[in-house]
């Protein structure tokens, strides 16, 4: 009944409608194609698969709500996204969506997730979050800056030809396993100070307009890296590699 309602090109629409959900148990949401004002989904347990596959998003979506599987494909719009605290138990997906506006995952929990070919036009920030799962960027564009700083990758964190047009921030950040920025282009500052790489680091063909920093960022003495060039590297002891600055 609510969704059909929030469907632009249906006779029952509802134009500009916002949607008050908090603390709401839904099952299999699906909000696919809809256009979406002032969601609130705070408090709300979504069991199943959520869906706002293709949807528009207008205003604030307040997103701080505990989720299964959910899916964010093809999404477009200028809404603010905001997932601050929010749980996912699932697999997450936003693969070929068009955010125009930001996107906020300070201390968000995620199991595996994709931003495969994703555009990002506002900042973003996944400050603090932890990713229990493989996490790919793959073809990502964040055309302003993204920051992730003190989040925690658990498994594969893949970066490969993503695009950062503005400061990347990955301070403090820490892979659990291999972290691969094969291809990826900064166009703007990247910090990597004090990072943890406890698998491999790839940065094979990624392209910086300045030197990144990576001051005091330790990596593991037994695997393979590849460094960006005139990356600095010594011996911390048997077990780390430290990274400094020139």
């Amino acid at each position: 009944m609510l969704t059909r309602h929030l469907r632009a090109e249906g006779d029952d629409w509802w134009p500009g409608i916002a949607l008050d959900l908090t603390g709401a148990r839904l099952h299999d949401f699906d909000a696919a194609g809809c256009t979406l004002v002032d969601l609130d989904l705070t408090g709300a347990v979504c069991t199943g698969t959520t869906s706002f596959a293709g949807a528009v998003v207008r205003g604030r979506l307040r997103l701080t709500a505990e989720f299964a599987d959910a899916k964010f494909d093809d999404l477009t719009g200028d809404g603010e996204l905001v997932l601050d605290d929010a749980r996912f138990t699932g697999r997450v997906s936003f693969d070929g969506a068009d955010l125009g506006g930001e996107l906020s995952c300070r201390a968000t929990s995620f199991g595996p997730v994709s931003f495969r070919g994703a555009t990002l036009r506002q900042p973003s920030s996944f400050d603090r979050a932890t990713f229990a799962g493989s996490v790919t960027l793959r073809e990502a564009v964040f055309l302003s800056g993204l920051s992730m700083e003190h989040a925690t990758f658990a498994a594969y964190a893949g970066f490969r030809r993503a695009r950062f047009a503005d400061m990347a921030l990955f301070r403090w950040t820490e892979f659990g396993a291999e972290a691969w920025f094969e291809g990826a282009r900064f166009d703007g500052a990247a910090n990597f100070g004090r990072a943890v790489f406890r698998g491999r680091a790839r940065f094979e063909g990624a392209v910086f307009a300045r030197q990144p920093l990576v001051d005091q960022a330790r990596a593991s003495a037994s695997m393979t890296h590849i460094w960006p060039p005139d990356t600095t590297v010594g011996s911390r002891d048997d077990e780390w590699l430290v990274l400094t600055d020139p």
